[in-house]
């Protein structure tokens, strides 16, 4: 996974625009220091959010540490709070970042809903995808 988020991490950095791509930088929950990592945005039912496909990831664990971080490319970031989300509204994301990137090979393998299943079924594998809502910082 490494190897294949160093040219998105890269471009991004350069401030190349990637889609929904975008860098994520929080701190460090041991460190404090800055920990950056390309990441996809969902945007659904009216708000932004993100999604770990791979489960419990280092950018997870920080999150949950300081809610606090920031979003952007290049030198642009903006401060952004991120709220985990564990109620009714996670299946309907989860499903929703499933049919939006579906097709990457990586994000269909993390999942084992289809695009095409039912919220509830999402329910099933919710706690192997931590989903956290995108709000503006303040």
């Amino acid at each position: 996974m490494i190897r294949l988020s160093r040219i998105p991490h890269l471009l991004l950095t350069w401030g190349i625009p990637m889609g929904p791509l975008v860098l994520l930088r929080t701190h460090g929950r041991h460190s404090g220091l800055p920990r950056t990592v390309p990441i996809a945005t969902l945007r659904h039912d009216g708000h932004h959010w993100l999604v770990s496909p791979f489960g419990d990831t280092h950018w997870v664990h920080n999150i949950r540490a300081d809610a606090q971080a920031e979003l952007g490319r290049g030198h642009r970031f903006r401060p952004v709070r991120l709220i985990e989300v564990a109620d009714n509204r996670k299946p309907e994301i989860l499903r929703a970042y499933r049919r939006a990137y579906g097709l990457v090979p990586f994000v269909r393998d993390a999942f084992d809903a289809d695009a095409d299943d039912r919220p509830q079924v999402y329910t099933i594998e919710a706690h192997r995808h931590p989903a956290f809502l995108i709000q503006p910082a303040g």
